[in-house]
């Protein structure tokens, strides 16, 4: 139990390597880190300094309870509800934070500062360490409850749960799914939502989702779709596939809720209703996937209102010198790539060269490739959050403010990217942003991390999960 838990705390984390501009070598270098503490040398004069309700109770209360107390997303995999559960699991504890892969914790510090930094500091991972090596012997009662100082990373406060009619299921092998399904909360009246959280049901084949707001008017042509192929939902690559509609919510694993800043909201009127595009991902057979939204109401009548602003860079990865077929040809992988998605589900079609690229510019260089686009801001407001998203061979990530000028700020730099860690970071200061800003987003990837049973095939940005991404959003509060 504790070797599994080991394996899986090491399988996510981040280390401080700035991120690669696509300009400069992209293959960047990744600090080495060993999880063997037992060469560490303590004076035990130290070690009998460290207490547990001094020196880790409270590091334990501050980052890892939120995960792993109550109904936390990290129970599966770990409990730490008392204090008895900790010092049973201090090995396991003392390996994941010494090799900095928990509390999980993706942005460097090139990024702005963020609210809710999980991350800890160098005495705080000595101390657990400390603590672990020395017996994690336990100072209080061993039944002591464990509780989180900032609550369960999870939305529990909130007003309503709603599920589609019908789960979609699908059998081990079938290609990428994006299927669209209908979440109705029952909107009466002008109504605006202050946090929401997606919560994936399936978790094995639920691979990201999308939400989005649909107004009253387009209810008839969504139940026309809902259930045209005899399976709940719709076949939905690109978005909604309604022709209309505005993204609220952005889910892939390591999301927790979304809670807005108090007066501020995203609004509903009577009869909208929403649809969450949900990409599933069958490596394995699962029962039909029931995945909720929660929702949460504003009391505010009037609250300022809140929308998503997305960004886009192009995802273009070449066969490596080692590898060949039909499908390393780009012309080949686009086409098939169509047949599964449709066009709507290859934006490297248009994203591409709308941002001023050229195929033959993606070289790989050791195996790694990048690529950047810089566009406007959309609309005008405070950033509430940002959030970036690539798929299983994303190398580093950042999203940059006004680059190049004395105003520039990074908003988020990832510079190891763990595809089961995509978080909505909160700066902790006010920044207001408008049409005349810019934002660029950086992206590298990293063929050696593609799995080698697959055929050889250029990626490029598509909807399958063994394609990529380069995406990245901005929640922003309008200002009045």
């Amino acid at each position: 139990m504790l070797l599994a838990a080991v394996l899986l705390f090491a399988s996510c984390g981040g280390d401080d390597e700035p991120a690669a501009a696509p300009t400069s070598d992209p293959a960047g270098s990744d600090a080495e880190a060993s999880g063997d503490d037992s060469t560490v040398e303590l004076d035990p004069q130290d070690t009998e300094l460290v207490s547990f309700s001094r020196d880790v109770q409270p590091v334990i209360a501050s980052t890892c309870a939120r995960c792993h107390t109550g109904d936390g997303p990290g129970t599966p995999h770990l409990r730490l509800d008392t204090a008895d559960d900790v010092s049973d699991n201090a090995f396991a504890i003392a390996a994941a934070v010494s090799i900095e892969v928990m509390p999980p914790w993706p942005a460097t510090d090139l990024s702005v500062p963020f609210e809710d930094d999980w991350s800890l500091t160098e005495e705080q991972r000595a101390a657990i360490t400390e603590w672990h090596q020395a017996g994690a012997s336990l100072d209080v009662d061993p039944a002591t409850a464990i509780v989180p100082d900032v609550g369960v990373f999870t939305l529990e406060d909130h007003d309503l749960e709603v599920v589609p009619t019908a789960g979609y299921a699908g059998t081990a092998g079938q290609p990428d799914e994006y299927r669209c399904l209908v979440y109705d909360p029952g909107v009466t009246g002008t109504s605006y939502l202050d946090a929401f959280e997606f919560v994936p049901d399936q978790t094995e084949v639920v691979h990201h989702a999308i939400g989005y707001l649909i107004p009253n008017r387009l209810r008839d042509r969504a139940e026309q779709r809902d259930g045209e192929d005899g399976q709940p939902g719709w076949s939905c690559f690109g978005s909604s596939g309604l022709g209309e509609d505005d993204i609220f919510l952005g889910w892939a694993p390591g999301q927790g809720p979304t809670e807005l800043p108090e007066g501020s909201g995203m609004r509903l009127e009577p009869g909208d209703f929403i649809v969450i595009q949900i990409h599933y991902h069958f490596d394995v057979d699962a029962p039909a996937d029931l995945s909720s939204l929660r929702m949460r109401w504003s009391d505010d009548p009037e609250p300022d209102e809140v929308y998503v602003t997305s960004y886009l860079a192009p995802a273009e990865i070449p066969c490596g010198p080692d590898e060949s077929g039909p499908l390393c040809d780009r012309d080949a992988a686009i086409a098939d790539a169509i047949a599964k998605y449709g066009q709507e589900g290859v934006q490297g079609l248009f994203i591409t060269p709308a941002c001023g690229y050229d195929p033959s510019d993606f070289q790989l260089v050791d195996g790694v490739v990048g690529g950047e686009c810089t566009q406007p801001v959309e609309g005008r407001g405070e950033i509430v959050s940002v959030l970036g998203h690539a798929h299983e061979l994303g190398k580093t990530f950042r999203m940059t403010l006004n680059p190049g000028t004395p105003d520039e700020r990074v908003l988020l730099d990832i510079a190891r990217w763990d595809f089961e860690w995509q978080f909505n970071y909160y700066p902790t200061e006010s920044i207001v942003v408008g049409p005349d800003d810019w934002v660029s987003l950086e992206c590298t990837w990293d063929r050696n991390l593609r799995d080698p049973d697959l055929e050889p095939a250029y990626i490029l940005w598509a909807d399958g999960t063994d394609d990529e991404m380069c995406f990245g959003t901005m929640l922003i509060r309008e200002t009045r």
